[in-house]
């Protein structure tokens, strides 16, 4: 622990004291010092708990390394003794001459006190101690003779229990001869005490041995604490210590073809034992540190008491100035919401939307994004208040208020000027075509009935005018004054509509908005007609089916395509209503057909994603096939990739009980989605619709050849049928019979036409074209 914990301390607490109350720290300041005396004696104990570890990893490593060398010196001693009994052997006629003059000591080999060499029958030839018998090799040599085929080349035996000798181990190696006879034996008498005598100064601690142990489990020779000690008759278990206790820390060595392993045994307690004092010396330090860091901690804990005291007084002092400070800030905000709201709807008032509109015109300066300002007058108001009372023309008020608040984003401004005049800022529109959307919603919205206004159903509609920013001037008074004409000008065109200071933009704008008035009435009124385009077999040109395309018969605008009013029904909630009347309309069309006697091919409808999330789908199909007598097979369905990626699971189901019902379904403007082919394995999608934008250039752009190359592939391994849309020119047709598509559709073919006019193409069941 350093020795500046203390003044560390101190100077945490004066800078806390800055940010906290007295009441806070003392709690803070008795657990910081706990803390810090735990740490003390948890950084010491592991500390010492490491240090343990790596003097028993030490002390494991030690006792490798000489059991390590001792079993190798080992091995070299043993091994000599059947160097020499190939000496001893020498020539066969020669046995007894030859080991007369064998003696290892002669040599220097004092690890070898005695040798003595025998005849195949066991007959003593040769005692360097000149004895007529060897008493300690007899043992070995009775079992060489009792097993002569079985018996080692080199055997160990054990010193004589109780001798004068203990250490001494007996060694038998056989002589072979010629063939498998067995010329005779040596033997030597082997001082285990001279070899271990080497290893007395090595040091292990008092209870630190090195044991040679029979591999029988007979101990053989022990050097404990630099003494030799006798070993025989303690007889231990194959793979144990003699004396080990289970902590011990034992390192074994097995000599290679020889019955003997080398242990060298440690105690735990002696080696951890030299870290006793070290170890000491830190729990002393420890205790220090925590009594030093226990005073402090009191000390503080003793000023932030009396500290506490005065600042419970200062406290009371404090909350009563707050509660006055609070006082005045409700008085404030009341003050300011007077002043910033409008009092009747809760807006904005005049005031506060300039400065907050103002605020939104620099950000937008900043920005550069467009910014658009609604200016609204509620039409006859005027009037209600007139007739029905200014009670009831405030609740018109309420409720208009309401509805722009619920109809706009939450960032957008809505504020009440006075009066019925209303105003919207909206804050980062992506274009001016957003603005005329939003702008006719609002016109529906705000002309839909109010009921019940104190008992009266109310209805009025708003004038709109609209400004953008920068287009129509770049300050807020500009705007308000362009939005303002804008919206005048639309009361005397006839009210009830919405109009763009610049006259440019509202030529779609007036039309979008008179298209979304009529659509209901449209459809109501049998507005809608059906045109067909063929789709042929391209290798025969044979036509085999037709899509139904609709068009807006409007009667002052003429036939408007369907890229003019689809979006729109599908942003009023439109294209339900619209898909079952076609729906209805092709099967009518079919039947009427056929009571023309028209040759029937199969006519698919296109179903919008909207249509395929309608649980209702399966029975328009079905009540329509049913009221006009048409078979499900004459009747498909397009659907687009967007169509299987919103709510999969409906349009899953509903596709399902489809092609249950029989009605066969392609996947159209395949290409220009997410889906990929391998999804269409789960729809029971029949065919796949080449989108046109794939083949406009496919003679000359080589990714659209390769693109369309291989969907084809693709798909007909997954056996679907590939159908090519916008077919234009001669060289599309080729390139795509090359590639090897089914069936093809477009303006090159055939155009899409009324019933009547493709009625006799029907009746031809085939085209002939001579290309120009």
């Amino acid at each position: 622990m350093p020795a500046s914990t203390p003044s560390l301390i101190a100077s945490l607490h004066r800078r806390v004291l800055s940010l906290v109350s007295p009441n806070a720290l003392l709690p803070m300041t008795c657990i910081l010092g706990c803390t810090i005396v735990i740490s003390v004696w948890l950084f010491y104990f592991d500390r010492a708990e490491q240090e343990k570890t790596v003097a028993r990893q030490a002390a494991i490593t030690s006792s490798e390394n000489i059991v390590l060398i001792v079993a190798t010196n080992l091995e070299e001693v043993l091994g000599r003794a059947t160097l020499y009994a190939r000496i001893a052997g020498g020539d066969g006629e020669r046995l007894q001459t030859t080991a007369a003059h064998l003696n290892p000591q002669l040599v220097g080999d004092s690890a070898y006190v005695r040798a003595a060499v025998f005849d195949g029958a066991g007959a003593l030839l040769y005692s360097s101690a000149r004895q007529e018998r060897e008493p300690e090799l007899q043992a070995l040599l009775a079992r060489a003779l009792a097993q002569p085929g079985e018996a080692p080349a080199l055997s160990i035996g054990h010193p004589a229990a109780g001798g004068k000798y203990p250490w001494r181990l007996p060694v038998l190696v056989r002589l072979d001869g010629d063939g498998a006879a067995i010329r005779g034996y040596y033997g030597a008498m082997v001082d285990l005490g001279y070899f271990l005598g080497s290893y007395r100064n090595v040091d292990l601690g008092p209870e630190g041995r090195i044991e040679i142990v029979h591999r029988d489990g007979q101990p053989l020779a022990i050097m404990q604490g630099g003494i030799l000690l006798p070993a025989g008759g303690h007889a231990t278990a194959p793979g144990s210590t003699p004396g080990a206790v289970p902590s011990a820390i034992v390192a074994r060595e097995i000599l290679a073809d020889i019955p003997i392993r080398v242990t060298v045994v440690q105690d735990p307690a002696v080696v951890l034992g030299r870290l006793d004092a070290q170890h000491q010396t830190y729990f002393v330090r420890a205790g220090a540190y925590s009594l030093l860091v226990l005073a402090v901690t009191i000390g503080i804990a003793a000023g932030l008491w009396r500290q506490q005291r005065l600042h419970s007084a200062v406290a009371i002092s404090e909350q009563e100035k707050q509660r006055l400070i609070a006082q005045l800030e409700q008085e404030k905000s009341r003050a300011l919401a007077l002043a910033s709201q409008d009092h009747l709807t809760g807006l904005a008032n005049r005031r506060m939307f300039q400065e907050m509109a103002s605020a939104e015109l620099k950000r937008a300066r900043r920005s550069r994004n467009l910014y658009a300002l609604l200016f609204f007058d509620l039409d006859r108001f005027k009037l209600i208040n007139d007739t029905l009372g200014h009670g009831v023309g405030d609740q018109l008020l309420k409720a208009v208020a309401a509805r722009l608040r619920g109809a706009v984003r939450e960032y957008d401004l809505v504020a009440r000027l006075g009066g019925d005049e209303f105003v919207v800022l909206l804050s980062e529109v992506p274009s001016e075509e957003f603005v005329a959307q939003l702008a006719g919603k609002l016109v529906q919205r705000l002309s839909e009935v109010y009921a019940d206004l104190d008992g009266h159903a109310v209805e009025t509609s708003p004038s709109v005018g609209i400004a953008l920013y920068p287009r129509d001037g770049q300050q807020l008074d500009a705007l308000l004054l362009h939005a303002d004409q804008a919206m005048y000008s639309v009361k005397a065109r006839g009210r009830g509509f919405f109009s763009f200071y610049d006259a440019s933009l509202n030529a779609s704008s007036a039309l979008h908005s008179e298209l979304a008035a009529r659509f209901r009435a449209a459809i109501h009124d049998n507005e809608f007609r059906l045109h067909f385009q063929p789709k042929l077999e391209l290798e025969t040109l044979r036509i085999v089916g037709l899509e139904a395309l609709v068009r807006w018969e409007h009667p002052e605008h003429g036939l408007i395509f369907p890229g003019d009013f689809i979006p729109l029904a599908e942003e009023q909630d439109f294209i339900v209503p619209l898909g079952r009347w076609i729906i209805d309309a092709v099967c009518r069309q079919l039947a009427q057909w056929r009571a023309d006697g028209v040759p029937l091919v199969p006519v698919a409808i296109n179903v919008s994603p909207r249509q395929l999330r309608d649980e209702r789908l399966l029975d328009v199909f079905s009540g329509a096939l049913a009221r006009h007598g048409i078979a499900p097979e004459l009747v498909e369905i397009e659907i687009t990739e967007s169509s299987l990626i919103e709510d999969a699971e409906t349009a899953q189901r509903n596709l399902d009980a489809l092609a249950a019902a029989g009605i066969r379904m392609a996947l159209d403007d395949f290409g220009t989605g997410f889906s990929g082919l391998s999804r269409l394995k789960q729809f029971p999608i029949h065919a796949v619709k080449i989108d046109r934008s794939f083949i406009k250039d496919i003679r000359n752009d080589t990714n659209d050849a390769v693109i369309v190359a291989s969907t084809i592939s693709l798909a007909h391994n997954l056996g679907l049928t590939v159908v090519a849309e916008g077919v234009e020119t001669k060289d599309q047709l080729v390139h795509l019979k090359a590639a090897g598509c089914d069936q093809v559709q477009g303006f090159y073919l055939q155009r899409p036409g009324a019933a009547s006019q493709i009625a006799p193409l029907l009746h031809k069941q085939s085209l002939t074209y001579q290309p120009t």
